[in-house]
């Protein structure tokens, strides 16, 4: 009888360890699925990112880009133009001209003032 007892919690005890072994397989098993889609995902976003830059390089090395940047920053011109430079001062009073005048907040009394005496 102490035989079996002893033989019953030895199989329990190995049932138990079985069964414990096998839902951590299957939990790591759905972490690794979890992680392979974040990995695809990661890749498919590279994927699209290097296309991109691909196309912004693709865009870089043309010639009309090269124009382009020798004309904005190197103040460049073909033959027959003429280029004329705007001093910063005169664009910003332009611009400052052009921009809405923000309100000023008045106390409450002067604002009804100014309502019925301007």
């Amino acid at each position: 009888m102490i035989g079996k007892t002893i033989s019953l919690i030895i199989v329990s005890i190995l049932a138990l360890v079985f069964i414990y072994n096998l839902i951590s397989q299957i939990v790591s098993t759905l972490k690794s699925g979890d992680r392979l889609s974040q990995e695809t995902e990661k890749l498919h976003q590279l994927e699209i990112q290097n296309k991109e830059l691909k196309q912004k390089l693709s865009e870089v090395r043309s010639p009309e880009f090269l124009e382009r940047q020798a004309r904005d920053k190197l103040g460049l011109a073909k033959e027959d133009e003429v280029i004329v430079i705007i001093p910063d001062e005169k664009i910003q009073s332009v611009l400052q001209t052009q921009q809405p005048k923000e309100e000023v907040s008045l106390p409450n009394f002067l604002g009804w003032l100014r309502v019925f005496f301007k």
